[in-house]
């Protein structure tokens, strides 16, 4: 994707929250435990201004990271226009991130490149999945467009298991996801050592299809495969959900 198409995205999606974030912030996030509509809305914010405040610079806030930074209370917003709030920091991570041309070096907390769009992908993928989170309080939830789910599943597999848990999936067996609304399909082949994934059409052991948005939720562990059409043993969805975990 373009530098202007995730703009799009994170700007679609920031918008989305903002709006939400309005209302009654006690309300649960129904698939996710023990976290309220503020939670949700107060954990994205954070991160965008985590990763605004680091980029902008030269390097990240404390040793730590954004987990550590963020539940720091210290660095929670204190005050009750959680909307108003969520908006200023979006806006931020605008102004910091798209300043810059896409192949621009900035930090990054990726340990393969160091180019401003992994924040423009990362940050629109972040809003993009939480706001679905966050929709979900209120049951309102709106399909994710397609070209940038597909985006967020290549993401997932070169940066998060990649980078993160290499070795997490290890084991034998072969899943084969396939979007039914857009060009995407990826074959995951289990090794010993972790795992591969190509972006092409296969037949593993077993193969789940449905729309990217279901597919990009589904490794995001937001819904269960029971949602996509699937042939063959299921049981290696469930270990890719129950070992893949960010």
């Amino acid at each position: 994707m373009l530098a202007e198409e995730y703009r799009k995205a994170f700007e679609d999606a920031t918008t989305r929250i903002a709006n939400l974030a309005s209302g009654d912030g006690a309300r649960p996030v129904p698939h996710i435990a023990d976290w309220t509509l503020a939670d949700a809305v107060t954990h994205v914010g954070l991160v965008f201004s985590f990763v605004a405040k680091s980029v902008s610079q030269g390097g990240p806030i404390g040793d730590a990271g954004v987990a550590a930074w963020a539940n720091d209370p210290a660095n929670r917003p204190h005050t009750a226009q959680l909307s108003e709030w969520f908006q200023t920091t979006a806006n931020e991570m605008i102004e910091s991130i798209w300043q810059h041309d896409s192949n621009d070096e900035v930090w990054t907390s990726s340990q393969s490149t160091n180019q401003a769009r992994y924040w423009m992908r990362r940050m629109a993928q972040e809003a993009t999945v939480h706001r679905w989170d966050i929709e979900a309080v209120t049951a309102s939830n709106t399909a994710i467009n397609a070209a940038v789910a597909v985006d967020g599943i290549n993401e997932f597999y070169d940066f998060f298991v990649s980078e993160r848990m290499p070795t997490a999936f290890a084991g034998t067996g072969t899943i084969h996801l396939h979007a039914t609304d857009a060009d995407g399909e990826w074959m995951i082949t289990r090794h010993k050592d972790g795992i591969n994934v190509e972006r092409a059409h296969g037949k593993g052991d077993v193969a789940a299809r449905g729309s990217a948005g279901d597919l990009l939720l589904l490794v995001w562990n937001r819904v269960d495969h029971s949602i996509l059409e699937t042939f063959g043993n299921t049981d290696l969805l469930e270990d890719h959900q129950r070992l893949l975990r960010v």
